[in-house]
């Protein structure tokens, strides 16, 4: 059959031109539809295609773009907008740079590892200053003869909180500080069982004492009682520094002395700690410096037990001490101080057999012999 519109011969039964693609057999609506369209595409002529460009010739038109771009213009054009604008951003990089050199210049580093820090006390006359007190002992107990065991006597943990008053007190010439003890409590850990108690105010280890400084703030004596409680506090609340401002690596040494109680074995503890200046770092809202101590310490037999006396020796033995302080050199005042000391003492006694039943495992024996005491401390003062 031939195609209706160009005429072009078909095979029999075929659905559509083979050369036009007119479609055969179609309804009288349908037909008119086509009709319709065709004359309005003659009419308004075929759309015209998008230009095919190739890739290839993008770039030669974008390379032949920036030929006919004017450098020199563009360049007159950013010179005039920085000559216009140069103003704000110099004023920008010099804000900048000033917040940067006065951060700098007024840091507490910068003026530590300059001038040092002066670690001189002071107190206010109107409000007492209050110190949180720790001490923890860790103590064991037993007697040797000729070098080898002969009874454990005693193994105990105790641990003991309290509270120290400073309040300052004016002078003339000099000013100081009386020390109090608001309260005090001893928690003990024995093998049969724990036990707490209260420390009354008036017990004999809570005697008051007094510090004496002078009129720049260094500490001049420490007036106390010799007691194992407000008496070794004193000795870490107010330690002795040296005049003048110290600088980070500055070194300096103290005498210092304490007493120790293990179980009526009155020990006290003699040596000199070697101090440190360290760092300074952030606390309480102000600067404090770092301050290191090591120290070797050695014993001095002050009280034995009941049962002990007359039959004691010259003891012997030392431990090791290491701690570290803080120091708030804005406020002048110490706001802490840590020390862990650890040793061995050996206390020669001539009878054995004196040793109690209730603290003697197995039968008594007789003759010479060593109470040996190990002990692994540590005190603690934090600023409340």
């Amino acid at each position: 059959m031939n195609c209706p519109v160009c005429k072009c011969p078909n095979s029999p039964g075929a659905t559509h031109c083979n050369q036009c693609y007119e479609v055969f057999n179609r309804s009288a609506a349908q037909a008119y539809l086509q009709s319709v369209r065709r004359e309005r595409r003659q009419r308004e002529g075929d759309p015209e295609e998008p230009e095919v460009t190739i890739q290839s010739q993008r770039f030669v038109d974008e390379e032949a773009k920036w030929q006919k771009l004017d450098v020199n213009k563009t360049f007159h054009q950013g010179m005039g907008m920085v000559k216009r604008y140069w103003v704000w951003p110099v004023v920008l990089v010099a804000l900048i740079g000033g917040w940067m050199a006065l951060s700098f210049l007024v840091s507490a580093e910068l003026w530590y590892s300059l001038m040092g820090k002066k670690l001189h006390y002071f107190y206010p006359e109107k409000t007492a200053l209050t110190y949180l007190v720790g001490m923890k002992q860790n103590t064991k107990i037993w007697s040797e003869r000729d070098g080898r065991l002969d009874t454990p006597i005693e193994k105990r943990y105790t641990d003991e909180m309290g509270t120290v008053s400073i309040e300052k007190v004016p002078g003339k010439k000099n000013f100081s500080a009386k020390a109090s003890a608001k309260e005090w409590i001893q928690i003990l850990n024995e093998e049969a069982g724990s036990s707490s108690r209260s420390i009354p105010k008036k017990h004999p280890t809570l005697s008051g004492g007094r510090i004496i400084f002078d009129k720049t703030g260094m500490v001049l004596e420490r007036r106390v009682s010799y007691s194992p409680r407000l008496g070794k506090s004193l000795t870490f609340i107010a330690p002795k520094f040296p005049k003048g401002a110290q600088k980070a690596g500055d070194t300096w040494n103290e005498s210092i002395e304490w007493l120790d109680d293990y179980s009526g074995w009155k020990i006290a503890w003699r040596g000199k700690l070697q101090w440190s200046m360290g760092g300074i770092f952030p606390c309480q809202g102000k600067h404090c410096a770092q301050l290191l101590s090591v120290g070797d310490l050695r014993p001095v037999l002050r009280g034995v037990p009941d049962w002990a006396r007359g039959i004691t020796k010259k003891i012997d033995g030392k431990a090791s001490a290491t701690g570290r302080a803080q120091f708030d050199s804005s406020r002048k005042q110490l706001a802490a101080n840590f020390l862990s000391y650890e040793g061995l003492v050996r206390i020669p006694i001539t009878k054995l057999q004196n040793i109690p039943m209730d603290l003697r495992v197995g039968r008594r024996v007789k003759g010479p012999g060593e109470i040996v005491i190990y002990l692994d401390n540590k005190i603690e003062i934090r600023k409340n």
